[in-house]
């Protein structure tokens, strides 16, 4: 059995990443573009927990896979128009390397290099016009545009439901749970988040 005090410290940082939570979806009802930068930042910051570490590339990727896709399926379902069923690889290459890393949409050289692609993810708000994963083609762009629409307020949704399912994964009773666990803890740690003095 668990200690309480292992327990009330699992259910703080959980506290702690749903209180973010609601602060994005305030963001996301402003209409402006901090919400996505938050919402990169956040799940860069969900994955480190998790594993425990800073993790790569390959880390941040299968991360998407096997939490955010696991718990959110469209995205894992989700084909570009041009046949390409990658979507994990352009939010490692537009959110994580873009925007957070470099205040930019644009991948880089090096990350185009990689497979990220020109304007493979656009953002948008709701009343704009857009659905949430939409694809969007321009055949006469040069190169060739093949993107897929993020509206704000679904996408933190999706966070949520993202969030629930790496906390419920916290609550079952096999080593991989107490992995997590321990991850958690001892990253929260040493690497406190912005807006928390300590945990319980």
């Amino acid at each position: 059995m668990l200690g309480l005090t292992y327990m009330r410290s699992i259910k703080s940082i959980e506290r702690y990443f749903f209180g973010r939570l609601s602060e994005l979806e305030s963001l996301a009802k402003r209409g402006d573009p901090w919400v996505f930068l938050c919402a990169s930042s956040y799940i860069e910051y969900l994955m480190k927990i998790v594993l425990g570490r800073s993790g790569d590339q390959e880390d941040y990727k299968n991360f998407l896979l096997n939490y955010f896709f696991k718990a959110c399926s469209k995205y894992a379902a989700y084909r570009f128009s041009f046949g390409t069923n990658d979507l994990h690889v352009q939010m490692y290459h537009v959110l994580r390397c873009g925007i957070v890393h470099s205040f930019s949409l644009i991948p880089d050289p090096k990350a185009r290099r990689k497979g990220g692609r020109y304007r493979s993810i656009l953002l948008a708000h709701q009343g704009q016009g857009y659905e949430h994963l939409q694809p969007v083609i321009r055949n006469r762009m040069r190169p060739k545009i093949d993107s897929v629409v993020f509206v704000a307020q679904d996408f933190v949704g999706d966070l949520k439901e993202a969030t629930n399912y790496v906390f419920r994964e916290t609550r079952k009773r096999e080593p991989a749970a107490k992995q997590i666990r321990d991850n958690m803890l001892n990253w929260f740690k040493e690497y406190p988040p912005i807006g928390i003095k300590m945990i319980e």
